[in-house]
């Protein structure tokens, strides 16, 4: 058996890794492909949100480069994501290829249920107790990924030689494609987050902070989201996403394995304009991050999602509510594949522009 497996951000560091641990032969789509992007959008409806598409494209790649399994997560409820494992694996065999098929329950996933799933495309000796190691320290490492990430961000608002940062991760990047096992991805991130302390900060920087909420996926893939963390970093100001894959893992993972459930802060802070705890997708998560970080202080919000996304939809209309209450400006981007690059830069730029000069209003105001 080859697995294959669709991208989701950095999550296929961790993934490599952790098939790497079990002896699993697999092929790894193409990161940033727009090869793989226009074989989904070519085979998509029209009308299914980008992420489908992206991940419809990364399944084909794989499919052409000899894999015959294919490893997949969806949700249930009322996103169209609870669908799109059978719309997925429809349209794959409309077009002609065979292949075996693992669909994981990402709503509430449990290691049992990972477990069962994987026990198949395992050889022989791979004891459970091996699987419960590789499979809590993925965990671990996509954990540790998306905490370089975020020390990139701040690091690129701030440093004196723009692109340092830049240069680090893409460094990063480049040798976790060819590093083996979690050893190998463990020493290169603490070396990336040791050149990352080293890149020269400018100590009178004072970036705008700008959170950033919304759909999931395109909140933690850079090629979807047109590299909004890093674009940001560039204009100068400290991006804070709140969506990342290790925060999902935190809510849906951890949190289904403990015997006591912790309250969710982000879903009691959405009560204050909604009166659920659940409007589809990560919808009243939007809503509880944009509340919670305007308690915090934060500068200014982007919220981003795909086109024709429902859940996101609902969360926007609360979200001018959430501004007026709280006197912080929330942009909104809605993104396809016909997108163009150029207005979305310069739809950062205002806001980043008009974000510096509301804090330098109130700096000289009260000194």
């Amino acid at each position: 058996m080859k697995l294959t497996f669709p991208h989701m951000g950095n999550t296929y560091i961790a993934l490599k890794a952790l098939l790497d641990t079990l002896q699993v032969d697999y092929y790894v789509p193409p990161t940033g492909s727009r090869e793989s992007f226009e074989l989904g959008i070519a085979n998509s409806p029209e009308f299914m949100c980008l992420p489908f598409k992206k991940v419809l494209g990364d399944l084909i790649q794989g499919l052409n480069h000899g894999a015959d399994t294919i490893l997949f997560g969806n949700s249930r409820g009322q996103c169209r994501l609870s669908h799109y494992g059978d719309l997925l694996q429809n349209i794959l065999h409309d077009m002609g290829y065979r292949f075996h098929y693992i669909n994981l329950n990402f709503r509430d996933l449990t290691y049992g249920e990972i477990r069962n799933k994987l026990e198949p495309l395992l050889p022989g000796g791979i004891s459970r107790a091996r699987l419960f190691s590789a499979v809590s320290s993925a965990v671990k490492t996509i954990f540790a990924v998306d905490d370089l990430y975020s020390e990139a961000c701040g690091v690129r608002c701030r440093e004196c030689r723009r692109g340092d940062a830049d240069l680090a991760i893409r460094r990063f990047e480049q040798r976790a494609k060819a590093a083996k096992g979690f050893s190998q991805t463990r020493r290169l991130i603490r070396e990336t987050k040791d050149r990352l302390a080293h890149v020269p900060a400018n100590g009178a920087a004072d970036p705008v902070k700008i959170g950033i909420i919304g759909e999931i996926f395109l909140c933690s893939d850079p090629f979807t989201n047109l590299e909004l963390e890093k674009k940001l970093g560039n204009m100068g100001a400290l991006a804070v996403n709140t969506m990342s894959t290790s925060e999902w893992i935190r809510r849906h993972f951890i949190s289904a394995i403990l015997p006591i459930k912790p309250k969710d802060k982000t879903v009691r802070a959405a009560q204050n304009y909604m009166h659920t705890d659940y409007i589809g997708g990560h919808g009243i998560y939007t809503i509880g991050n944009a509340e919670l970080m305007c308690r915090d202080g934060i500068d200014g919000i982007i919220q981003i999602y795909p086109f024709t996304c429902m859940p996101e939809i609902t969360a926007k209309s609360v979200l001018n509510e959430v501004q007026l209450q709280n006197n912080v400006p929330i942009m909104t981007l809605i993104l396809d594949e016909m997108t163009a690059e150029t207005g979305y830069i310069t739809r950062l730029e205002a806001f980043v522009d008009m974000l510096q000069m509301r804090k330098n209003r109130v700096r000289s105001r009260f000194g």
